[in-house]
């Protein structure tokens, strides 16, 4: 992450300038990603997620913010966007110990909305 990404390396709080995506915000060691158009389910048990059980996952969901302080390496994540999209998330690497370093990645499958 640089300066010119979701996040303020020097007070640890997100960019204002920032809105409609899915951003990582990192406040007081509690990170988590945020979103003012899409709402996140973590999930547990086997992976394998696919679009419909993310869809049914994120149907009645509401959370636009998803703190991260449970997810580890292949945790799933479904995400549901206003506009229908669906994706799945799964995380690679996280490092949300230290707010001033914290960093996550995953991999992305992202299913467009069926109209």
């Amino acid at each position: 992450m640089n300066g010119d990404n979701s996040i303020s390396l020097t007070d640890g709080t997100m960019r204002e300038d920032r809105k409609g995506d899915i951003r990582f915000d990192c406040v007081n060691a509690s990170c988590a990603l945020e979103s003012d158009t899409s709402v996140f389910t973590i999930l547990f048990g086997d992976p394998g997620a696919d679009y419909e059980e993310c869809r049914r996952m994120t149907a009645d969901q509401d959370d636009h913010r998803l703190p991260l302080a449970a997810a580890s390496a292949g945790q799933e994540i479904c995400v549901r966007r206003n506009n229908g999209d669906i994706a799945l998330f799964v995380v690679q690497v996280k490092s949300t110990a230290l707010p001033e370093a914290a960093f996550v990645t995953m991999d992305t499958t992202v299913w467009p909305a069926k109209n």
